[in-house]
């Protein structure tokens, strides 16, 4: 057998560090990216989800939000939950309020939960089913030409700290206490008004049939618009 000698042993022991070390370092600057790579990333990340996207961007812009707009409607046709947290309406300039207030409007008919921490929060955070985390200097829902990094971490114990850390734990039960209520709310009003519904068609087509005995079809158009008027 082939004896090695101890200069050659050191030789392939140091080159084993550097593959090794040249390994980690690819692993590690993997999960690293910047404003170029960032988004299609987190697009691909929050499409994936399977029950909550949790979004922690200090302010938003239109021009953002609207790149996030089908992203949004996508995740709650499937009904994945979306938490926003950001800074109250008030930390705006004057010029810009009405057109945040559109977009925070948006965000509700979407089916949006959204949180006001606080006026100073400066976190940068992004969190999807509480297994995946981003975080670092980039505004999520504002960013447009800064320069920022942000990295990815897949690991649930990572992202739970995080929510623990910047006191997420009471909103996200608020949260969804709120999206029980609204449910609720939604299921009786639907109850109620599919009740009218067989209410009005039962209606409707008993005097259509009378007046049809009665007085043939000339006067069908008449009634029809004179009970849809009065059902309003």
């Amino acid at each position: 057998m082939f004896n090695q000698n101890g200069a050659f042993k050191d030789y392939l022991a140091n080159r084993q560090k550097t593959i090794d070390s040249e390994k980690s370092l690819e692993l590690q600057t993997s999960n690293l990216f910047n404003d170029k790579t960032f988004y299609r990333a987190f697009v691909n990340d929050m499409l994936e989800a399977r029950k909550e996207v949790i979004i922690y961007s200090p302010f938003i812009t239109k021009f953002r939000t609207d790149f996030f707009k089908q992203t949004f409607e996508r995740l709650r046709k499937r009904n994945i939950e979306i938490f926003i947290f950001t800074r109250p309406l008030e930390e705006y300039d004057s010029f810009i309020q009405p057109q945040i207030q559109c977009t925070l409007k948006r965000f509700e008919e979407q089916g949006v939960c959204v949180f006001y921490p606080g006026k100073y929060i400066h976190e940068k955070v992004a969190i999807i089913d509480r297994e995946i985390l981003w975080e670092g200097s980039l505004n999520i829902l504002s960013q447009r030409a800064s320069k920022e990094i942000m990295r990815r971490t897949q690991d649930d114990n990572s992202a739970m700290q995080v929510i623990s850390y910047i006191g997420l734990d009471k909103l996200l039960a608020e949260g969804y206490k709120t999206i029980y209520e609204r449910l609720c709310r939604n299921l009786v009003t639907s109850t109620k008004n599919s009740l009218k519904v067989k209410i009005y068609l039962i209606l409707l087509g008993s005097i259509i049939a009378i007046f049809i005995n009665l007085y043939g079809f000339k006067i069908l158009l008449w009634v029809i618009n004179s009970l849809l008027f009065l059902f309003r």
